[in-house]
């Protein structure tokens, strides 16, 4: 069996199990295991195959996971990254962007105001490369109601490369084919 169709039928099986359709969902609720691919964080990664041995498969086996888990994936320009705090003193970065391509799933509006708090396993990335973030990403968003049942998001950004963003649209078309295919809406 080859590794692609192997990796193909884990995902589809993790689809099935979460539960995640395309349509936005404020009922879900956030699942922890997730956090390492919802990681309220960016990568800089803008053509996987540039990668090599575990370091590509890994990249890989993430993205492929994050394409079909992801409640909504769109084209965003970010407009800019701030610091906000709390009044306990926790530090978070907010990321206003503006979708510029819907590409799967629905989103409350065409503005988004993506959070990354300091405890967030993609914090420091952020916060690392905040002063290169404005342009053009690829986000991947999980959505979910929080426990004052306002809605809640999880994120990730990728560079809206030509590569990526090629590589994305077709783990999408196989997705969207899936769930037409299990009736999944």
């Amino acid at each position: 069996m080859s590794r692609f169709f192997t990796i193909f039928l884990l995902m589809a099986a993790l689809v099935s199990l979460a539960g995640c359709g395309g349509a936005f969902k404020t009922g879900d609720s956030w699942d922890p295991k997730e956090s390492r691919l919802f990681d309220d964080g960016v990568d800089l990664l803008q053509d996987i195959s540039k990668l090599s041995g575990q370091w590509e498969y890994q990249a890989e086996q993430e993205l492929e996971a994050r394409t079909h888990l992801a409640d909504m994936v769109a084209v965003v320009n970010v407009l800019s990254v701030q610091t906000n705090e709390d009044l306990e003193g926790n530090e978070s970065k907010k990321i206003e962007a503006r979708i510029e391509d819907l590409i799967y799933g629905d989103a409350p509006g065409n503005d988004l105001a993506l959070k990354s708090s300091s405890n967030s396993l993609g914090y420091s990335l952020i916060l690392r490369h905040e002063q290169h973030l404005v342009g053009k990403y690829i986000v991947f968003m999980r959505w979910f109601t929080q426990d004052d049942k306002s809605l809640g998001h999880h994120f990730h950004l990728s560079p809206a490369s030509g590569k990526l963003e090629k590589v994305v649209r077709k783990l999408l078309k196989a997705r969207i084919k899936e769930e037409d295919i299990q009736g999944v809406k």
